[in-house]
């Protein structure tokens, strides 16, 4: 049996403090419950060089500009990012050197004086993609909600707890009717607080059945604009409509002027590119029609072959023009394997939806690498927080999965604990925890930062994105982090472009 190291710890220590106000702590013997198995091995890594962790990117003199306020002059540094609100009545802890909270809670303090556990067994179902074409997105939460579920039991165990939380996965197929088909299973067997689905698409087709069957679903990776506020949805990554606005903003700060986009036509492409479109025009550029195409293309020719027309016809200065992509990491690399041959579209800005961000398939084709290397591709990618606990827990995922862990999956961890305790508290009843949860999570301070969520169930504030870009350095392609959209609660957003690197 694998024991709770320092690091684990430190994890407990900060989520469970958003739980101290509202319980006290009760003692029972009971048996520490082992880790969780570690998931089957995924394919090798390829080669990132991360930012440094300690802290949230430093700006250069004069390279921040936040977007909701003048300029800074070019002699003075970004402005330190403000304390997160606090909580009507209450005050939030102060953050620490590295972002994380000062706290020192007392041990036991997130155990419920009396649980409403039925049986002191709480079963967490999950719907997640663990084959198709999302599977490494799913595969990563599998093993972030199995640690989440081995911690709490050993945290629950250290605190005389008999309570125990168990996480029940069912593979969805990256399919909307195979979701359906799992929840259905889920909800046979007496399952009532389910973490996903994880795509809009398996949202889209699970949500009717949950609202009329009583389930909570609690997604880690639906950001779907559309799918905001419905009855047992609450969703726990930022809206696409900030990834929207983080895409636009980039491509117009780095000197855009005309906008085109070729993306993929299901729910997830044609929200984020109509909100690309409506972001980029509203900062005043033109938007071209751009090129969609059907979820099952696999072959790329005549679709960048349309877009290249469109490019030749309308836009006399390639330079100024943002490429945007938004689609999964074989269908990216296959547009750019195709670009790559046509001359002129090198010429061009490229950007990409966090879908293909870090992806393997997109750095291990030398000539998609090569191209999106040459023409300096910005993919968005939900941004790490930077703080100890984040790059802890990610390092611990890691080691487990030996592939680059989602941010999704930092944020699926935080959501079993946030659903168990407050399951602990309230009881299973989604119409209870519908309104309980959103209340536990003002106070909750994770891996993944603040969970606030907003009216329609999304999450509030408190995210950022990343933008990776690969260079070829020594002959080897790496992601490399190049700017930061950043949205600290209280302050204003800012984009932060790193230092260009010297050839």
């Amino acid at each position: 049996m694998r024991s709770v190291g320092s690091s684990a710890r430190t994890v407990f220590f900060l989520i469970l403090f958003v739980f101290g106000l509202a319980f006290s702590s009760f003692a029972q013997d009971a048996p520490a419950a082992p880790d969780a198995a570690p998931a089957p091995a995924q394919p090798a890594k390829p080669a990132k060089q991360p930012a440094k962790a300690a802290a949230k990117p430093a700006a250069k003199p004069g390279e921040v500009m936040p977007l909701d306020q003048p300029a800074a002059p070019a002699d003075t540094a970004a402005p330190a990012p403000a304390a997160a609100p606090a909580p009507k009545g209450k005050a939030a802890p102060a953050p620490a050197a590295d972002g994380a909270a000062q706290i020192r809670p007392s041990k036991g303090m997130a155990v419920p004086a009396k649980s409403k556990l039925s049986g002191g067994k709480l079963t967490i179902g999950a719907l997640l993609p663990l084959t198709g074409p999302q599977a490494a997105q799913g595969q990563s939460s599998k093993v972030a909600l199995e640690l989440a579920a081995s911690d709490i039991n050993a945290y629950l165990a250290e605190n005389g707890s008999a309570e125990r939380v168990s996480v029940q996965v069912e593979d969805t197929a990256s399919s909307g009717a195979k979701a359906l088909e799992r929840l259905k299973a889920l909800a046979v067997s007496g399952v009532r607080v389910v973490v996903g689905p994880y795509t809009d698409n398996e949202v889209d087709a699970v949500l009717d059945f949950a609202n009329k069957n009583n389930i909570m679903l609690l997604s880690q990776g639906s950001a779907g604009p559309y799918l905001g506020k419905s009855d047992n949805l609450l969703r726990f990554s930022p809206s696409d409509a900030y990834q929207a606005e983080a895409l636009a903003v980039l491509a117009s700060q780095e000197g855009c002027t005309q906008l085109i986009a070729i993306w993929e036509g299901d729910m997830y492409g044609d929200e984020l590119i109509t909100h690309i479109k409506g972001q980029f025009a509203n900062q005043g550029g033109q938007v071209l029609a751009g090129t969609r195409f059907r979820p099952e293309v696999t072959q790329f020719t005549s679709y960048v072959a349309d877009l290249k027309a469109q490019i030749d016809k309308q836009v006399k200065d390639k330079s100024k023009l943002a490429v945007i992509v938004a689609a999964r990491g074989t269908q990216t690399a296959g547009i750019l394997r195709e670009a790559a041959k046509l001359a002129g579209l090198g010429d061009a800005k490229w950007y990409g939806g966090d879908d293909s961000s870090l992806r393997g398939s997109v750095i291990s084709d030398q000539a998609v690498a090569q191209f999106a290397a040459k023409v300096r591709m910005a993919f968005a990618r939900y941004g790490e927080t930077g703080t100890t606990l984040y790059s802890e827990l990610e390092k611990r995922l890691e080691d487990r999965l030996q592939a680059f862990v989602d941010t999704q999956a930092v944020v699926a961890y935080d959501v079993v604990w946030l659903a168990a305790f407050t399951a602990m508290a309230s009881g299973e009843d989604a119409s209870v925890l519908r309104k309980a949860i959103p209340a536990t999570a003002e106070r909750f301070y994770g891996a993944s930062g603040w969970l606030a969520l907003n009216e329609y169930g999304d999450r509030r504030e408190d995210y950022d994105f990343d933008f990776w870009t690969i260079r070829n350095i020594d002959g080897k392609f790496y992601w490399i982090k190049t700017a930061r959209y950043q949205y600290d609660p209280g302050s204003v957003k800012q984009l932060i472009i790193n230092a260009p690197e010297k050839e």
